[in-house]
């Protein structure tokens, strides 16, 4: 029978954590079940390991027969090393193995990493509530129980540590595990590995576990994997996908594959696939289809900045995607304008790109090109020197159709309007882009130069995207950020959407009455810029009704000339 009825007996009077000199008295089944715990990881697990239930409450673990799969070659091998699909309790698992080590193999020392403190942090709660859930019998005794570490009157101790840190550097560690290791940058990960793996596996007993997601092919992650799949390293290994989870059928794939918004996601992160590293936003065979759709632009303004393709037509719904820059000749401060009257088929019209205006400047030609183009949604990246362009075009200027996302602060008792742009938005904003260009091939680029830069637009190893060294992405981005209104979040506060595709994303959609699309007089575009044709060559400029016959054109201008408008030149 227990006797901790003294509160003495309890580590910092925590009822659930038996002291180093804690009394306990054990009859005689809990010392059968102690030993069957030690030599049957599962039984200890699915008889003793605790879970939160939301909505069950307290309840202990149902292990899925690919956990139990896992949880034995985790005991039964030195190194190995999981590729998992998401959501498949790997934690749960490395917390599983990491107790049970700890409570029933003395003068241990674990070490949990992961790529951010935050991260280990979190892990390491869930490794405590569940030590805490454990019968008081069943778990040593606590000498020290912290934020980020634990250590038992057994001898041994549960750490964490980033590959930042140097908690592993020079230590002996029994059991290394580290958590989506392909998503810590390789240049972190492999200087870690290199001063921790050696004094890991000068000991003979030691073990190391490595879990995570599919990233690419070009980490430390893909080499161990694939060298274990190989049979060339000695590891052992294993795979789960989506479907060994119980529950999961096609209409449960079908649901996340539409909430994700990308086969290629879905391939990645529950598939189990491996995607390159280094590969293009678009692959060479799309790059050479969609540049036979590229072509110089009829109408080129402001000394080569500014291309035109189309001119503005009022029965049609255009956006724009904009990125800002310092204009101090490094990159470039961009507009893209794209046709989406019909997103089966979106069109490029026009794109303003310059390296040398300043961003006051820029906003006066920023909100000169959106009159031209019926005062569209506009998408802006307000982090850095974008903020006083976003603020001066919706505060100063007051266009109020600056579309909002991510930026929720407020701003001098304001709301901040724009793009706050950070790592997970531009991911979500690239595999939304990457969808209508790949996968649904619903885009057409007019623009070489845009095109080229798709092409060296590419995934780097920590899975972000962005130019190859020595380029510029700059059209690439303020293209996201046009198409990114195509975020059904976005889209449906702006627009009725009437039909979702297969993979929930907008097909069809009709404008709400959010404020009529005012154009100004197509022949300002002409008249605010200086007019250059193809080559270089100046041309006259161009109004609505050159098409016509003589007479209508002349009518034409004779209205024009009427409301106070005056031909370019006179």
């Amino acid at each position: 029978m227990v006797r901790n009825t003294n509160k003495t007996e309890f580590y910092l009077g925590n009822p659930n954590l038996p002291a180093a000199d804690a009394r306990i008295a054990y009859e005689p089944w809990m010392v059968k079940e102690m030993k069957k715990c030690k030599e049957n990881i599962l039984h200890f697990a699915e008889k003793y390991f605790y879970i939160i239930n939301l909505d069950r409450g307290r309840e202990t673990i149902d292990l899925h027969s690919c956990q139990k799969r896992v949880l034995r070659k985790m005991r039964d091998n030195r190194f190995f090393i999981l590729l998992a699909s998401r959501q498949i309790g790997k934690s749960t698992m490395m917390t599983i193995y990491i107790l049970w080590q700890a409570c029933f193999m003395d003068d241990q020392r674990i070490l949990l990493v992961a790529n951010k403190e935050a991260t280990a942090i979190e892990i390491f709660q869930r490794v405590r509530m569940a030590f805490e859930e454990l019968p008081i019998w069943l778990k040593p005794g606590v000498k020290e129980y912290g934020k980020t570490s634990m250590t038992l009157d057994n001898g041994s101790r549960i750490g964490i540590t980033t590959t930042t840190g140097t908690a592993a550097r020079g230590q002996s560690v029994n059991c290394l595990v580290i958590d989506e290791m392909a998503f810590i940058e390789s240049h972190l990960v492999e200087e870690f590995w290199k001063s921790v793996f050696p004094i890991i596996t000068s000991s003979k007993k030691s073990k190391v576990f490595v879990c995570s997601t599919a990233n690419g092919t070009d980490n430390l992650f893909y080499k161990l994997y694939d060298g274990a799949e190989k049979g060339e390293n000695g590891w052992a290994y294993d795979m789960i996908k989506w479907n060994e989870v119980p529950g999961r059928d096609e209409k449960w794939a079908a649901n996340t594959r539409q909430a994700l918004g990308s086969a290629e996601a879905w391939l990645q992160e529950f598939e189990c696939q491996w995607l390159s590293s280094g590969e293009s936003s678009i692959d060479e065979a799309l790059f050479i289809e969609m540049s036979q759709q590229c072509k110089p632009a009829p109408i080129i303004l402001d000394e080569g900045n500014y291309k035109i393709w189309e001119e503005p037509n009022p029965e049609k719904v255009y956006v724009a995607g904009v990125d800002i820059s310092e204009g101090v000749g490094v990159d470039a401060s961009v507009i893209q304008i794209l046709d989406m009257t019909d997103i089966r088929d979106i069109k490029q019209v026009a794109v303003y790109h310059n390296r040398h205006i300043p961003p006051l400047e820029f906003s006066n030609k920023l909100h000169t090109i959106l009159l031209n183009w019926g005062s569209p949604l506009a998408l802006i990246e307000r982090n850095n020197c974008g903020a006083q362009v976003v603020d001066r075009l919706a505060f100063d200027m007051g266009y109020e159709k600056v579309v909002s996302y991510g930026a929720k602060a407020a701003l001098r008792g304001r709301p901040q309007m724009g793009m706050i742009a950070h790592t997970n938005t531009k991911y979500k904003g690239v595999m939304n882009m990457r969808y209508f260009i790949n996968e649904t091939r619903s885009v057409t680029i007019q623009d070489l130069d845009t095109l080229k830069e798709m092409r060296d637009f590419v995934r780097y190893p920590n899975g972000t995207w962005k130019a190859k060294g020595g380029y510029h992405d700059d059209r690439v981005m303020s293209f996201m950020y046009g198409l990114y209104i195509l975020e059904k979040e976005i889209t449906e506060r702006y627009f009725d959407i009437m039909e979702l595709d297969d993979h929930g994303k907008p097909m069809v959609v009709e404008t709400m009455d959010f404020g009529v699309a005012t154009f100004e007089n197509a022949t300002s575009i002409y008249n605010d810029f200086e007019v250059v044709g193809l080559n270089n060559h100046y041309m006259t400029p161009v109004v609505f009704g050159m098409g016509y016959s003589g007479t209508e054109q002349n009518s034409d201008m004779e209205l024009l000339e009427q409301e106070g408008w005056k031909p370019y030149g006179r």
